[in-house]
């Protein structure tokens, strides 16, 4: 007869205690992979559709512009600049109703200012619903960008092994090809023959409407949010976690918060 079971009831006995050896091996939790996709320089040159073979990918603002000629799209989109949504919102709108991404698109509420259709699409969610649901760890991102909240996005699908590729945090605050409107606005004058913060010189074209990075401002502290966040939520649900960060060795980046790996070596 089972040992744990008791002899008289036939139930099974709640104070006994097990053998650990005896016990069923738990499952190893699924792994779930997933590719964070920013803009940096690090990546320039990178073939992104190598990515689709091995895992689940985000990108994010404006990097359409690349994806559509190289006909290649991620499985989600991230975009919740106000500024870049605003300014390029017919872009973003096409994408979309061309169904570019297949599994959805996070954006900020401020788009439905010019695409008020946008919020029946029942692929594209909104960080602020995020941060007003209880127990949401968006709700705790006191400083975000669309790169922490792409970060934090792939989180809540569930995903637990997540590379991030390409989110730089070494910005210059200003390229020669900006200027100053009497609004304060920065716009792009003309197409930048060297753009050192992307991973395409004319990432930012003739014509945009130049957002400040604020890297010490918002940038970082965001990722000192997602840190904490990260910590929490894991440990308070039991969730095993792998964060990678694929970049240069010249490149601190994200490496600071999570292990960092050389980009040459990824397709190794």
């Amino acid at each position: 007869m089972n040992e744990y079971i008791d002899s008289e009831t036939g139930e099974e006995n709640p104070n006994l205690v097990y053998d650990e050896g005896t016990k069923e091996p738990e499952k190893e939790p699924e792994q779930r992979k997933v590719a964070v996709i920013g803009n940096g320089r690090t990546i320039r040159g990178f073939e992104f559709e190598k990515l689709s073979d091995q895992m689940d990918t985000i990108g994010m603002t404006l990097a359409y512009r690349h994806w559509y000629e190289v006909d290649w799209f991620p499985d989600y989109y991230v975009n919740v600049d106000h500024v870049v949504l605003h300014h390029n919102h017919k872009d973003i709108k096409k994408m979309i109703d061309e169904d570019k991404c297949k599994k959805g698109y996070l954006l900020s509420r401020s788009i439905l200012k010019d695409c008020p259709e946008l919020e029946d699409n029942e692929k594209v969610l909104f960080i602020e619903m995020f941060q007003r649901q209880h127990g949401n760890p968006f709700r705790y991102l006191l400083d975000w960008c669309s790169g922490s909240a792409a970060f934090l996005f792939a989180v809540i699908l569930g995903y637990n092994d997540i590379n991030v590729f390409g989110i730089d945090c070494n910005y210059k605050e200003f390229i020669p090809e900006t200027e100053q409107l009497p609004d304060g606005t920065l716009k792009i004058t003309a197409t930048p023959i060297h753009n050192p913060n992307y991973f395409r010189d004319d990432y930012q074209r003739e014509g945009d409407i130049y957002n400040k990075p604020n890297l010490e401002r918002v940038h970082m502290p965001s990722w000192e949010h997602i840190v904490f966040i990260l910590t929490g939520y894991t440990y308070l649900n039991r969730l095993p976690m792998n964060v990678y960060v694929w970049t240069t060795d010249e490149v601190v980046g994200l490496s600071k918060f999570f292990s960092k790996k050389l980009l040459k070596n990824f397709f190794s």
